[in-house]
């Protein structure tokens, strides 16, 4: 990812969202911070679809894990995952039931008991009331707000598009921070949000507005349903 910063923003056509031109030089966007935050939210709540891609590194730059999510924000997701120590998963998640592709290393770290069938077949079914928070599963769901005292940047480019930038202190984390990149033409989309800690860095993409979301659940014949394994299944595969 890049950033850089620009002179110059063309004025928006009339009717776009609370933009005035100055001097007939330039674009100055009038709306505060908390402004361009509640105009991204609202505009992504309304999205019927999105694709997410996060990247989670340590404050060292070392990498820690990586995921791409398409999601219909509601019922219908896909995910994949890896962690840079090896866990790779493939997640479905499809109304009430989840559709689990995990790799050897994945199962070896993840939170409920495993059996050596659990290995014979690419995809594991699952009702999504049995996911665990350590499952690292995709929610289909994404919570598009922001709270604390917002700070507005000064506007730039991200991947050659003119962003304004949103700085929000992470109340919640020592030493936490935010930054909301906001799209400064067309509709204000959240374009991308970095999380900032003394630990880690968090990069979280947003694309794919509104495109079609054709998830469909993996061949019968590649899935082990998990309920059919008996009650008391448990042990190391």
């Amino acid at each position: 990812m890049r950033t850089k910063a620009f002179a110059v923003v063309l004025c928006l056509l009339a009717g776009a969202v609370a933009v005035g031109c100055a001097d007939g030089a330039g674009t100055t966007d009038t709306r505060s911070a908390d402004q361009l935050l509640g105009d991204a939210n609202g505009t992504m709540k309304a999205l019927t679809s999105v694709t997410i891609v996060m990247e989670i590194t340590s404050a060292s730059g070392g990498k820690g894990y990586s995921s791409r999510l398409m999601t219909d924000l509601k019922s219908r997701c896909r995910l994949k995952a890896t962690w840079s120590y090896g866990p790779e998963l493939e997640h479905i998640r499809i109304g009430e039931t989840d559709y689990i592709h995990p790799n050897d290393a994945y199962l070896d770290m993840w939170s409920r008991g495993t059996v050596p069938a659990m290995r014979n077949k690419p995809w594991l079914k699952s009702p999504v009331s049995e996911a665990r928070g350590a499952d690292n599963l995709a929610d289909c769901v994404w919570p598009f707000s922001s709270s604390g005292k917002a700070m507005k940047g000064d506007p730039t480019e991200l991947d050659d598009k003119p962003v304004i930038p949103v700085e929000v202190p992470d109340d919640e984390v020592e030493g936490g921070h935010y930054t909301f990149y906001v799209a400064a033409e067309g509709k204000p989309y959240l374009l991308r949000v970095d999380h900032r800690d003394s630990h880690h860095r968090r990069i979280t993409e947003f694309s794919g507005f509104n495109d079609r979301v054709d998830i469909q659940p993996p061949p019968a014949a590649d899935v082990l349903d998990l309920s059919s394994l008996p009650p008391d299944a448990s042990g190391s595969g």
